[in-house]
């Protein structure tokens, strides 16, 4: 595992849009994954945006052939765009933008890893899609609980919606 950085942009998203695929295609179908693909830009863009704050923290977990096979970004809460959709203040000051693992390393410990390197123990909250049982129970096995909320998801992932996790507390 290794901090990332501006310099990491294009390999940070490639392997950002990779685990998209993975995870959302059999999910929520073809057509939903296609449009995730089809806005590699605008992810690009907020990979950037991510990697560029020294206030997120931003890691990746690689082989031992530099090969990358999981990512993770914590900072300062509330995203800009919360605040812009009017979604109601957070109730702790920090979260997990991004975790995302290959689906060939579920399982293995990684997730947890990574989640720990950026979070460790404290307060924090998390988007997540309505629908993703799997990362809902990853997620509560780390002390998140869901708010009894739901909200419609915008650009590439509009058509689904989605809530919060938050953790308070030991975790």
């Amino acid at each position: 595992m290794r901090p990332a950085g501006v310099e990491d942009a294009s390999a940070w998203s490639a392997l950002h849009l990779r685990c998209l695929d993975e995870t959302y295609r059999p999910l929520f179908g073809d057509a939903f994954a296609d449009r995730q693909r089809d806005a590699a830009d605008r992810t690009a863009g907020y990979d950037r945006d991510l990697l560029a704050d020294p206030r997120v923290r931003t890691l990746w977990a690689l082989d031992d052939d530099g090969a990358a096979l999981g990512l993770v970004s914590a900072g300062p809460a509330p995203a800009a765009w919360e605040t812009r959709a009017g979604v109601p203040a957070p109730v702790v000051p920090r979260q997990l933008f991004q975790l995302y693992t290959l689906v060939a390393t579920h399982g293995t410990g990684l997730g947890a890893a990574l989640l720990e390197a950026a979070v460790g123990p404290a307060d924090a909250y998390l988007w997540i899609m309505d629908g993703n049982d799997r990362a809902e129970h990853f997620y509560a096995k780390h002390g998140f609980r869901a708010f009894e909320e739901s909200f419609p998801a915008g650009g590439p992932w509009t058509g689904q919606h989605m809530h919060r996790m938050v953790r308070t507390g030991p975790a």
